[in-house]
């Protein structure tokens, strides 16, 4: 993507819609992480400053979709097993949720329960597939529909629209929404990602989430990285229709062969997968 193309599409993507701002406890993460030598103790003392927060990092970082094999007992301890810049992207997802529920009446019903469920089968999918930040993927998971709940804040017949169009067999909701808004909730999430001091490659894959034949066919693939967090993020959304009963997923159908054999997995082998994720991430539950 050119600049003066990624110019027009800020322009595009702004126009009339608040970005939040990044919650001031990420801001001041980010700072640290941006010293020479950035120190445990610090950003456990400023994880310390929101104790919901805190809390929300250690229950975490302890469920099964990270498969830690020692328990973290404090944020110091979390961020020791974790890394400083993996804990960071967690806060980051967790923090993002928090900023758009504590907004009345802004989120489609029961909106964040899908990015939930991504976020954990993402992680998940990234330990399985032996990617070795599932920080990251968890992240991802909880951040790439963002564009969704900003829609919902402009437009009032957002929820509705996005329930007609989220599963739709004759086009992409992000090409629906471009008609009828012009502008898509991947484009917003990018920005969103951007503005909130993300790691570009994580803005790239969010920005991306509805491409995914284009960015694998494309001659410049990017960071490697990314395209493995592309076909781990769209395993966990299919994960996630399948427990919300979308069948048949269509977008998963035209990319599953694409997915699939860029991770190295069968059908079969993807399945069992699923059958792991959903017995002992997501507890077993169906719809």
């Amino acid at each position: 993507m050119t600049q003066d193309v990624e110019d027009e599409l800020v322009r595009k993507a702004l126009k009339n819609i608040k970005i939040p701002p990044a919650p001031h406890v990420l801001d001041k993460l980010h700072k640290e992480l941006q010293k020479d030598e950035p120190a445990l103790e610090a950003v456990a003392e400023i994880l310390a400053q929101d104790i919901g927060l805190s809390a929300l990092v250690l229950r975490s970082v302890n469920s099964p979709y990270f498969g830690l094999r020692t328990k973290a007992v404090s944020i110091q301890h979390a961020t020791s097993l974790f890394g400083l810049r993996n804990i960071v992207n967690i806060v980051a997802g967790l923090a993002l949720r928090r900023v758009f529920e504590e907004v009345e009446g802004a989120n489609p019903p029961n909106f964040w329960d899908s990015p939930l469920n991504v976020a954990m089968a993402a992680a998940a999918i990234a330990r399985a597939v032996f990617y070795s930040r599932p920080d990251e993927a968890y992240m991802l998971g909880l951040f790439h529909n963002a564009g969704h709940p900003l829609l919902t804040q402009h437009f009032a017949g957002y929820a509705e629209f996005m329930s007609q169009h989220i599963n739709a067999a004759d086009q992409s909701i992000c090409a629906a929404e471009d008609r009828q808004y012009q502008v898509e909730h991947a484009v917003l999430g990018y920005y969103l990602a951007r503005a909130w001091g993300l790691d570009k490659r994580i803005a790239n894959v969010i920005r991306d989430h509805h491409q995914v034949k284009e960015r694998f066919a494309a001659g410049d693939r990017g960071d490697p990285s990314e395209l493995s967090l592309l076909a781990i993020l769209k395993m966990a959304e299919h994960i996630d229709k399948l427990f919300w009963g979308y069948q048949p997923d269509y977008e998963w159908l035209e990319i599953q062969d694409l997915i699939l054999n860029f991770v190295g997995l069968s059908e079969q082998d993807f399945a069992e997968l699923h059958q792991d994720i959903a017995d002992n991430v997501l507890g077993g539950l169906t719809r």
